[in-house]
């Protein structure tokens, strides 16, 4: 409560269960200038002198209806309600996954339990928003029936929300502590401040005064104007009571709105097709699924079509890559490589690394496909001289840079790359992505410039592999997995001749 709420001490004790004792009414007395104080602990909680919680029903987990009130509680959120705020993807991006969904919880151990548990279903999280508030709402189905509401509304994506309440019984006989030690408290916001406040109530309290940990889930979905609710409670003694076992209540009330989404006549009509199935299947099934994308049976047909053998043994495909770009094309091709690299690498690559050019045409669709930044290099020549305005821009075009010198088969010793030290950090896992993979030296550069800056390499992905000059033989020091959408076993006398795709 406000400060200005600190000196009244008879609000009512929220509980639906407690029974009414006409008998027993008491007035609290003014609070004492010392002791416990509700403003010592966050400010945030109601304290009287009333009965505990009663324990007429066991603990349980159990779908129940939204609760009916005489006006809607209004929720909101700094990030939702932000100018800037961008929807999330309606598109999984995790394989075996076939729908999205946004949720509102609070506790990081429940949203990442969250997050695989909603796995289990085919459902992606998409994001989550622990900065939903609901305003001037102590029932707690209520609260996270208004939060599921509008956090499905503002995302356009299905929702989950939860509403935890800590409730603490009075101590009516308890003469020698302070009237607000002994008062009961109902905490609407399970965090810190309530792991506090069991704390001081514990050190003052009898170690079996009554506790109950209450969670109220909600799903709603905005397009169809449907939902669900759940609840569960657990009761336990204050010498072992803490904000854990709020995780419980939450583990339960979660589940049991998922099970009902699927049992429940009433609510599966809010999720329509949801199905319970090991994750790990899902994924496999998705994984080991005939291919759909036809990206690396259309390169393969350009490079037979297309593609000719110059005479230094380079491989000219500028009718489709370089000069002339097919871009339906690379897309394909894009979404074939991140296929193939799998989810153990994709679900991990926090940036994409290339240079050149053509490097940067199919970076590019990699990149948005993944939803990921891309990092492009800068490549100069060490002796190249002033007045050749050929050279491309490198060291000169950053303030600080880091860089890496190799040997190219072609263009000879002496070939540099260049990065601005703040483009890539400790914490980036980067896939490097490249349109020829030939020798291999250009792309080992690009992995020593990774772990220049410190960055953990990943992957490499390319366009076209030309096998007979055996790059990835010499990139084996370096344990990362290659991908490549076609692979070019030989040129001799001018012919392409392809591997056999996989």
């Amino acid at each position: 409560d406000d400060e200005d709420d600190d000196d009244d001490a008879d609000a009512e004790y929220d509980d639906d269960e407690e029974e009414e004792d006409d008998d027993d009414d008491e007035v609290a007395p003014e609070p004492p200038a010392t002791g416990l104080k509700s403003d010592e602990v966050g400010g945030r909680f109601n304290y009287v002198l009333a009965d505990g919680p009663d324990e007429s029903e066991d603990d349980a987990a159990a779908f129940v209806d939204a609760p009916s009130l005489a006006s809607e509680p209004v929720a909101s959120s700094p990030t939702l309600d932000a100018a800037a705020f961008e929807a999330p993807s309606e598109t999984p991006l995790v394989p075996g996954l076939d729908r999205t969904w946004c949720t509102a919880l609070v506790s990081d151990d429940y949203v990442n339990y969250a997050r695989y548990f909603l796995r289990e279903f085919g459902v992606e999280q998409a994001a989550n928003f622990d900065d939903v508030h609901v305003d001037d709402c102590d029932d707690a189905a209520a609260a996270a029936a208004a939060a599921a509401k509008y956090l499905s509304k503002k995302t356009g994506r299905p929702a989950i929300a939860e509403s935890t309440v800590l409730e603490i019984e009075a101590l009516e006989s308890a003469t020698k502590l302070l009237p607000r030690a002994a008062a009961a408290y109902r905490v609407p916001r399970v965090d810190a401040a309530a792991a506090e406040l069991l704390e001081r109530l514990a050190t003052v309290s009898p170690g079996d005064r009554r506790t109950r940990f209450v969670t109220c889930c909600a799903f709603h979905d905005a397009a169809t104007g449907l939902g669900a609710n759940s609840r569960a409670e657990v009761r336990a003694d204050l010498e072992s009571a803490d904000v854990l076992t709020a995780g419980i209540t939450r583990t339960e009330a979660f589940q049991a709105l998922l099970m009902a989404l699927i049992n429940d006549e009433r609510a599966a009509a809010a999720a329509p097709g949801l199905k319970f199935e090991f994750f790990e299947f899902r994924r496999e099934r998705a994984i080991s699924a005939p291919p759909v994308l036809t990206g690396a049976a259309q390169l393969r047909e350009r490079l037979r079509n297309d593609a000719r053998v110059l005479s230094n043994g380079n491989v000219d495909v500028s009718a489709f890559v370089g000069s002339n770009v097919d871009v339906a094309l690379l897309d394909d091709a894009a979404a074939e490589l991140h296929r193939r690299l799998g989810p153990l690498v994709t679900d991990h690559v926090t940036k994409i690394l290339t240079t050149g050019a053509s490097g940067q045409q199919i970076a590019l669709p990699l990149a948005r496909f993944m939803s990921v930044p891309l990092v492009v290099c800068r490549r100069e020549v060490e002796d190249a001289s002033d007045k050749d305005l050929s050279a491309p821009l490198g060291r000169v075009a950053y303030a600080d840079a880091v860089d890496v010198t190799y040997r190219s088969k072609h263009f000879g010793p002496g070939q540099q790359l260049y990065l601005p030290k703040d483009a890539l950090t400790e914490r980036d896992q980067v896939l490097v992505v490249d349109d020829f993979l030939a020798s291999g030296s250009c792309q080992e550069a690009l992995l020593r410039l990774i772990s220049k800056c410190g960055a953990r390499p990943l992957g490499l992905a390319v366009l076209v592999e030309k096998a007979f000059e055996r790059g990835r033989d010499f990139l084996a020091g370096w344990p990362v997995p290659v991908a490549s959408v076609a692979s070019i076993v030989s040129v001799e006398n001018g012919y392409i001749e392809l591997a056999e795709d996989d």
